[in-house]
C-alpha cells in the first residue's frame, strides 16, 4: 500500500520540528508574514484554505520567499487536492503537503490519486485505524488539548505504537505546552497557531511574530530527543 506521506516529507517536517498554522485574510500580508516567520527560524506553514486569498498567499510565498516549505490546511471538500496540484504544478511543485482536520476516505483517496502527500486528522482509536487502512502513517491530531492533550494522546497511541504513526499536534498547544509534547517521539512536529495569530497579521505585527517564532523554534530544540 502506497503510504500518504513519503519519508523525505516526513524527515523534513521532523527536522523542523514547527508548524506555523496560518490564516492570511490579505494577500499583501502574505510575504511580509513568511520574512517573519523565516527570520524566527520558521520554515513550514500550513496555510488553511479557509479564506478567498489563500492561494494567492500561496503564490506570493511561493515566489518572494522560496525558502519557506508550504503545506495546504483545511484540505476538506471534493476537488481541493486537485486544485492544490494544479496550483502547485504551476508553482514548480511548491506546495508539499495537504491536511485536514478530520479523516475522509474519500479526501484521502483522493489525495493519493493526486500524489498530493496527505495527513489526515484523527482524535479517537477508531480514526487512527482508518487512517491505517488508508496508507496513513502520518497524523494530525486534532484539537489535542480539547481532547485531552498529551496524555490522551499517548493512551490512543499505546497500541499502535509498534506500528510507528507520527502524530501532528494541533489544537490548544501553546509556548507553555510546547516543551512536553516535543518530549514525546511519536510527535513528528506541532502545529501551532498562537505564533502568528489571525489578529497578528491582521495588525501587521511582523516583529511580535517572529518573536514567538524564534521562542517555538528555541524550546523545541532545547526539548526534543
Amino acid at each position: 500500500m502506497k503510504l500518504t506521506m513519503p519519508p523525505e516529507i516526513q524527515e523534513k517536517i521532523a527536522k523542523e520540528g514547527i508548524i506555523a498554522v496560518l490564516e492570511i485574510e490579505s494577500e499583501q500580508n502574505a510575504v511580509p508574514l513568511a520574512r517573519a516567520l523565516l527570520e524566527g527560524g520558521i520554515t513550514v506553514i500550513e496555510l488553511a484554505l479557509r479564506t478567498k486569498a489563500a492561494f494567492p498567499s500561496i503564490s506570493l510565498i511561493a515566489r518572494e520567499v522560496p525558502q519557506m516549505y508550504i503545506g495546504i490546511g483545511t484540505i476538506i471538500e471534493p476537488g481541493q487536492a486537485a486544485m492544490i496540484k494544479k496550483e502547485s504544478a504551476a508553482l514548480n511543485g511548491a506546495v508539499r503537503f495537504g491536511v485536514s482536520p478530520g479523516i475522509n476516505p474519500e479526501i484521502v483517496k483522493e489525495a493519493i490519486a493526486e500524489d498530493l502527500p496527505f495527513a489526515p486528522g484523527i482524535a479517537t482509536p477508531s480514526e487512527i485505524e482508518k487512517a491505517i487502512s488508508l496508507g496513513c502513517r502520518v497524523v494530525k491530531f486534532f484539537p489535542a488539548e480539547g481532547m485531552g492533550g498529551l496524555n490522551y494522546l499517548k493512551s490512543i497511541n499505546a497500541p499502535y505504537n509498534h506500528l510507528g504513526i507520527k502524530y501532528i499536534p494541533l489544537g490548544g498547544l501553546t509556548i507553555d505546552n510546547l516543551a512536553s509534547y516535543a518530549q514525546f517521539s511519536p510527535v513528528l512536529a506541532i502545529g501551532g497557531s498562537w505564533i502568528a495569530s489571525k489578529d497578528l497579521i491582521n495588525s501587521q505585527s511582523w516583529s511580535e511574530i517572529t518573536k514567538r517564532a524564534r521562542e517555538a523554534k528555541e524550546i523545541w530544540n532545547n526539548n526534543r530527543r
